[in-house]
């Protein structure tokens, strides 16, 4: 059967990259499972006040990802510091993992005008990003020189800045006027590199290629349809307007989305189409349309059911298939998720919510698609078995959906989850090669796991076993902090860089100019007659 874990937790349980360990928030402490069997390794005192307040859990994702496909080894397979953080409006908590007497406390993390509106770690574990709410101000926060870099302005807590593959280059949407202005900071140092102002006048988000060649930003629906491409060092590079004008108005532009290869970027609108721009050229190499009738010859069409003992399934769907519709005020793709190797595409519209489309980016074409009685919460794939489908409907019932292009039909997985009322939430827990694929349900007040094989579901773990803490003492006793304000570290053999006092604000490293943003115009200098 599956294991099942009941920690009593405020928020929603959230498994460490690699999965190994699972965070729990639990009354007045945070606690650090194993996921292979539950037990607790770690028992951090944070207080029942603090518990109350949090808002944010996150662990530190290694950024530097690979592009897909590729065969480099140069980079580690997991991070090399496995960290979290948790946060509540106003402080961030750090921990590490492998040593467990070593802390750091941001108090006054945002500012004295606002909330913490987000954080997250940056491009290194040793870097903490903080929003402050109202758009005040981002802060990137050293954990090794104790300052902080303050950015004004920042348009979006979240979808308005990203890191670029590779060379970690940060760059952030910022909106001082009445212009949006992109600005670009070096990595370590996080000094101005430049700042540019974008085209569109109402910029909704951007995003760097896989390869770090391009950056990607879209406008506003109520100022049209428009994508623009800049270059790394923040030329504009081309407009894409998909062909509307004023005779021909569109609603505008919903998604952006890079394929893992960087060979398509996918634009999604509100009139249910997702357009494929060729990155070579960025012309129109293809248009995915989801129409309310579906006639797709070359593609399998499944609808779920639900039989009166209450098991689901799967069967096919003659055509023509008339998918369920959503609200009449909602409308335009929502999603759009690429498979790790970039092979596929998994869709949804919100003009036809409870439906997933399948595409093969080799034919251009649906392969299948996948209707169901709840709409759809979440679209997954999964990272090592590169072509293996988890969705998540809006259900009370503890199920999610499973889909791979090898199976004779999809397959629906039911788990014992206690229903507390809350919602549920979904996610992959992620395996090396070889192992068994597992996956998580979860609520405020439990989660469970489950794995699948080739075959069919089967339980993945053995059961609970008695839990061992690590003690319930406080783990910022003032007596053994090094106050930094206003970062306070706890540390066992830690030492800080701290920078001059008349150095720049940052980490105080040298720079590498091996890091340095090509100039893609820099020929017109070099070269006469060329201006």
């Amino acid at each position: 059967m599956d294991a099942i874990i009941q920690p009593l937790s405020t928020l929603h349980p959230l498994p460490s990259p690699h999965a190994e360990l699972i965070l729990t928030l639990q009354q007045d402490r945070i606690l650090l499972r194993s996921s292979a069997d539950g037990t607790v390794l770690r028992d951090i005192l944070l207080g029942f006040e603090f518990v109350n307040r949090c808002k944010h859990i996150r662990w530190y994702t290694d950024r530097r990802r690979r592009i897909a496909g590729s065969q480099s080894e140069s980079e580690p397979e997991y991070p090399s510091h496995l960290r979290f953080l948790v946060a509540d409006h106003d402080t961030v908590q750090v921990y590490d993992v492998d040593d467990s007497k070593w802390n750091a406390v941001l108090k006054g993390a945002s500012s004295t005008t606002g909330r913490i509106a987000n954080v997250d770690f940056g491009y290194t574990p040793n870097e903490v990003l903080v929003f402050s709410d109202f758009g005040f101000k981002m802060t990137v926060w050293s954990l090794q020189s104790s300052r902080g870099v303050e950015i004004k302005d920042p348009k979006f807590p979240r979808q308005g800045h990203c890191f670029r593959p590779h060379s970690g280059h940060l760059v952030v949407l910022t909106r001082p006027d009445t212009h949006d202005i992109a600005m670009l900071l070096a990595p370590r140092t996080h000094k101005l590199v430049k700042s540019f102002t974008l085209a569109a006048g109402d910029a909704q988000g951007i995003k760097w290629s896989p390869d770090g060649r391009w950056l990607a930003v879209w406008e506003a629906p109520n100022t049209g349809y428009l994508v623009c491409i800049y270059t790394s060092d923040g030329h504009l590079f081309k407009s894409y307007n998909g062909g509307h004008n004023a005779e021909n108005i569109s609603l505008g532009v919903t998604t952006v989305d890079w394929d893992p290869k960087g060979s398509y970027l996918a634009i999604g609108s509100y009139e249910d189409g997702i357009t494929l721009l060729n990155t070579n050229t960025f012309i129109l190499a293809a248009v995915f349309e989801h129409k309310a009738v579906i006639t797709t010859p070359n593609a399998v069409v499944y609808q779920e059911q639900i039989d009166a003992r209450h098991e689901r399934s799967y069967v096919n769907a003659s055509q023509p298939t008339y998918p369920p519709e959503g609200a009449k005020q909602s409308r335009g793709i929502s999603s759009t998720v690429f498979s790790t190797d970039g092979d596929y595409v998994a869709t949804r519209s919100e003009t036809m919510p409870t439906t997933v489309w399948i595409w093969s980016l080799k034919i251009l074409a649906p392969v299948a698609i996948l209707i169901h009685h709840a709409p759809i919460k979440s679209i997954q794939w999964h990272d090592i078995d590169i072509h293996l489908l988890m969705i998540h409907c809006a259900t009370r019932d503890p199920v999610v959906h499973l889909w791979d292009p090898s199976w004779d039909a999809p397959r629906i997985s039911r788990l014992r989850l206690e229903k507390s009322g809350g919602r549920i939430e979904a996610k992959w827990i992620y395996t090396k090669p070889g192992e068994l694929i597992r996956f998580m349900l979860s609520t405020t007040k439990s989660y469970a796991l489950s794995g699948i094989n080739g075959e069919q579901d089967i339980p993945s773990l053995p059961g609970m076993v008695k839990s061992r803490c690590s003690g319930s003492e406080d783990m910022f006793d003032d007596g053994n902090s090094m106050d930094l304000s206003p970062i306070k570290i706890n540390h066992n053999d830690f030492t800080t860089n701290l920078v001059n006092e008349s150095s720049e604000i940052g980490l105080g490293e040298q720079w590498d100019p091996s890091l340095e943003l090509d100039d893609t115009f820099d020929y017109r200098r070099r070269i006469p007659g060329i201006a």
